[in-house]
């Protein structure tokens, strides 16, 4: 009795995986058949995908790169014994002892910061450019669009008037890359990408420019604060270690001006400076026609088989 009924069992669920297989195989049989009945309506799908994709490469700006390639002007400095003498008392004064020297990191964040990034927009006047001009690849000229911006009386015809430095900020981040420091060489290569290839040659060098320029002077007007608060500290005081204590530290700072006025690459020391490149780097136009004929052939599919299934449901 027991074998019949373990055999009753096995002849059922062999009976069972074999109908469906045979019904996984009329499946897939339908869904080539479907797709072979549909195939008019997919190859519309396929076209009409290929031809607005092309148009929408066609109608994309050509971006360019303009990059440059520096390395930390960081020179060491003798100071190994000073600050393991006087570290302690400096720190205790609010003196940095660093001999004039700034981290890469430091100074790639001041790079990124929305402080510099706005005043460097200010200074260089590239707010229009950002919202208001493109760039005639063919006449090779930059055109201003008027009803954003007018040139003759200098408005901003926008409601909300002219962009915030919020929006500047977001805007020329968005075109800014970094990439570096390299773990061995600490190498930092700045670029931008922008269709106005002369622009973006330009304004990366002054970037860059601008950077060196803007911690130079920080670090001269820090130094020089604490040069005049020691030498007020040692006129009040008569205890001979210390006067001998601030006489250092004054000399520390005085090298760090010395350091700022002879080296106008403080930061960073251009190896390779941007030019104007003379090849797009975006867009990839073959790719973009290419995808987006793919994306249309998987809509054209998904879209027959969907309103077969949903044909197949009503007549049931």
């Amino acid at each position: 009795m027991s074998q019949n009924s373990n055999k009753t069992h096995s002849e059922y669920y062999n009976s069972t995986s074999l109908q469906e297989y045979h019904d996984d195989e009329i499946d897939l049989r339908e869904f080539f058949v479907t797709l072979w009945a549909e195939k008019i309506t997919i190859c519309a799908f396929i076209v009409v995908a290929a031809l607005a994709s092309v148009a929408f490469a066609l109608l994309q700006n050509d971006i360019y790169r303009a990059e440059t390639t520096l390395i930390s002007a960081h020179t060491t400095q003798n100071t190994g014994g000073f600050a393991a003498q006087f570290g302690g008392a400096a720190a205790l004064l609010g003196v940095d002892t660093g001999g004039g020297n700034v981290e890469i990191s430091t100074a790639l964040s001041t790079l990124q910061s929305r402080q510099f990034i706005g005043r460097f927009i200010r200074d260089n006047e590239i707010l229009v450019p950002l919202f208001a001009e493109s760039w005639d690849k063919v006449e090779r000229k930059i055109v201003i669009d008027e009803e954003v911006f007018n040139p003759s009386t200098g408005e901003w015809l926008d409601e909300k008037g002219a962009p915030s430095e919020l929006e500047a900020y977001r805007s020329f981040s968005g075109i800014l890359t970094i990439s570096g420091p390299d773990r061995d060489t600490n190498i930092v290569r700045v670029s931008i990408n922008w269709h106005n290839p002369e622009q973006a040659a330009n304004w990366i060098n002054k970037l860059v420019y601008a950077l060196n320029q803007d911690i130079r002077a920080r670090d001269i007007r820090e130094a020089q604060n604490a040069i005049n608060y020691l030498q007020e500290q040692l006129q009040s005081t008569q205890l001979v270690e210390m006067q001998r204590v601030f006489y250092q530290l004054i000399e520390s700072q005085t090298r760090i001006t010395m350091l700022a006025d002879v080296r106008e690459e403080y930061v960073f020391r251009v190896i390779d400076p941007a030019v104007v490149p003379d090849r797009k780097f975006a867009p990839r136009r073959s790719l973009i026609a290419i995808v987006g004929t793919m994306a249309g052939g998987m809509f054209g599919v998904i879209f027959v088989l969907t309103r077969r299934l949903f044909w197949k449901r009503k007549s049931d």
